[in-house]
């Protein structure tokens, strides 16, 4: 039920957004506000639950595809963090907001719940179609946000983004049809299935195009064209929210639907380090010589993503953990900024740092709150970014020096743009006087500051975020059993099934069973891609309950359809029944019929 409401309830409350009245401002505000409060909370349930899965239910069958599509949910670690940034994020983004567009308040709000809810599936499907769709569906109400709510040039940063992203991602559109007409259904087990009985060079062509819809949208050098006029036109609050968790969706894919589908060789890991590597010095040197305050930040987040990237391809034992407290990090410090510079735009009336300035003495709140996050962004000692990239530079030193001394150049030019940052912004003279009444509001303070202090917290305890990765630990043993448990339910089913239905029966049921050579495949399939033993068994487990769900769905399906078959056929047999009791009910009456004539002719 969590999942489904993380899914489900952000559209349903844009709904309701849309029944309150836009000229009340308040109610918009109060009604967004608390439905935001509500999705923070169940993400963070989500957080300490553990891994939860939906019962997979099959939702349509593509035309020329071999299998059906399952409606299938499942959170892990990974997924539920990139989540918990979603609402997060949304949240302080609603609140950011409240004073920018007036009536328009309401619109805003109908988008950033829209997008929450299509991040939130993304970051949840455990289908192939159900994660492209939503994949695509977040573009539809980010690019409608920037169109009605950017800065002069929005229409035009709108169609770049738009295009830019739906064409990145119509290869794999193509590569997911094609492995469908092939795999048995669209589930991550079937599909790696599919990929690995395929020529190499048929692998090597469907690999580069689910590279290449991810690779634009994290994105990464040199399909980064559309980020830095996205994150400069679209509305602050948004482009944290673009920057802090819809980015994410790049990296979450190559994590996710990547590695444990793909084989990959030298070749291909050592590309994707060194494309990882180059995004991350191109975006800081970028960022160095940026003057407009959010596309330094636009390119210092390509920056970051670029190291992100390169640590996911070191496929090394801690990569995960690792490349995870990174994206957290990111996520937070990236859009707490993001909020801050909106502020500062609104003080001084431009987003040229070169034309603002002497702040401190201003708005003293509001430069703590802007030097505090620029400090966390330079990823010191005691901040949540220092343990996610030195974890990472210590993953590509497992791979190469060379790598992990490019990724350290790349970490002294974002202290230098950084510092400059700051300096530009809140000290020296007042390039401009600042507008009365514009500050950071009490909420506002509040929301910025609980962000900085997660910086804090996870900085100094990252276990509270690498945990989650393995809080399925305590009842693995039980859900194993379970597991096995409905194994043996399924086959006994099986046996019985092959008992009494044809052999044409048996062969569709049994596609849904995973055999040891398809676990064996798939295991060597994630050896492969860098997985540990830990996490191999983990996901081998949950794709052996999938299976299990489905066999133990198609089993029950199957009876339900020869209970009502048999009833059918009784029903007919009645209605026979029934007609000739009327036959016979009718035959004396006729026989009497002459009778009654002759009888009559003799009077």
């Amino acid at each position: 039920m969590l999942l489904h409401l993380l899914v489900f309830a952000p559209f349903v409350a844009a709904i309701l957004m849309v029944l309150n009245s836009k000229e009340d401002f308040r109610s918009a505000t109060r009604m967004a506000v608390l439905f935001a409060v509500v999705f923070l909370g169940l993400s963070v349930a989500l957080v300490t639950g553990g891994n939860i899965a939906t019962t997979p239910v099959e939702w349509f069958w593509i035309p020329g595809c071999k299998g059906p599509t399952f409606y299938y949910l499942y959170s892990h670690g990974l997924g539920a963090w990139m989540v918990f940034l979603s609402c997060g994020l949304s949240l302080v983004a609603l609140i950011s907001a409240r004073g920018l567009f007036g009536n328009g308040y309401r619109n805003f709000a109908i988008g950033i719940f829209s997008l929450m809810g299509a991040m939130n599936g993304t970051f949840l499907a455990a289908d192939a179609v159900l994660f492209f769709f939503f994949f695509e569906a977040m573009v539809i109400p980010a690019a409608v946000l920037i169109a009605g709510f950017g800065g002069e040039k929005r229409k035009e940063a709108a169609m770049t983004f738009a295009i830019y992203t739906l064409v990145g991602s119509a290869p794999m559109m193509v590569a997911l049809w094609y492995l469908l007409t092939i795999a048995d259904n669209s589930l991550l087990l079937s599909v790696a299935l599919a990929v690995q009985g395929l020529p190499e060079q048929t692998q090597l062509v469907l690999l580069m195009c689910f590279l290449i819809a991810f690779i634009v949208k994290t994105p990464i050098f040199p399909f980064h064209g559309w980020q830095a006029i996205t994150y400069s036109e679209a509305p602050a609050p948004l482009s944290a929210i673009l920057t802090g968790a819809m980015s994410k969706a790049g990296v979450f894919g190559f994590i996710a639907w990547v590695l444990p589908v793909f084989p990959f060789n030298m070749t291909e890991i050592s590309t994707m380090v060194w494309l990882g590597l180059a995004t991350a010095i191109y975006g800081a040197l970028m960022a160095l010589r940026a003057r407009d305050g959010k596309k330094l930040l636009a390119f210092s987040s390509m920056s970051h993503l670029g190291i992100a990237v390169a640590g996911v391809f070191s496929l090394s034992e801690a990569m995960l953990p690792a490349v995870l407290v990174l994206l957290v990090a990111h996520g937070i410090s990236a859009g707490v900024q993001y909020y801050l510079i909106g502020v500062a735009e609104r003080m001084t009336g431009t987003r040229d740092i070169e034309e603002m300035g002497g702040l401190a003495h201003k708005a003293p709140a509001f430069s703590f709150l802007f030097g505090a996050a620029g400090v966390m962004a330079l990823s010191v000692p005691g901040t949540a970014g220092f343990i996610g990239e030195f974890s990472v530079l210590l993953s590509l030193w497992d791979l190469s020096p060379v790598c992990a001394g490019i990724m350290g150049f790349s970490m002294i030019l974002s202290a230098a743009y950084v510092l400059r940052f700051i300096q530009k912004v809140i000290f020296g003279e007042a390039k401009r006087e600042c507008k009365e009444g514009v500050k950071v509001s009490g909420l506002e303070g509040v929301a910025y500051g609980a962000m900085l202090v997660l910086l804090l917290a996870f900085g100094f305890h990252p276990a509270f975020v690498t945990e989650s990765l393995h809080l399925h630990d305590a009842s693995a043993a039980e859900q194993a059993e379970d597991a096995a448990v409905d194994e043996e339910v399924v086959e006994e089913e099986v046996e019985e099934e092959v008992e009494e239905e044809e052999e044409g029966e048996v062969e569709q049921l049994e596609s849904h069973i995973v055999t040891s050579s398809d676990i064996g495949k798939l295991d060597s399939s994630l050896v492969k891609a860098g997985f540990s033993e830990e996490e191999r068994k983990e996901l081998i487990r949950q794709v052996i309950e999938t299976e299990a769900n489905i066999a133990r769905s198609t089993v029950l399906a199957q009876e339900k359809q020869a209970r009502e078959e048999e009833t059918q056929v009784r029903g007919v047999e009645d209605k026979d029944y029934e007609l000739n009791d009327a036959e016979m009910d009718a035959h004396p009456a006729a026989d009497a019929a002459p009778v009654n004539e002759k009888e009559a002719s003799n009077d």
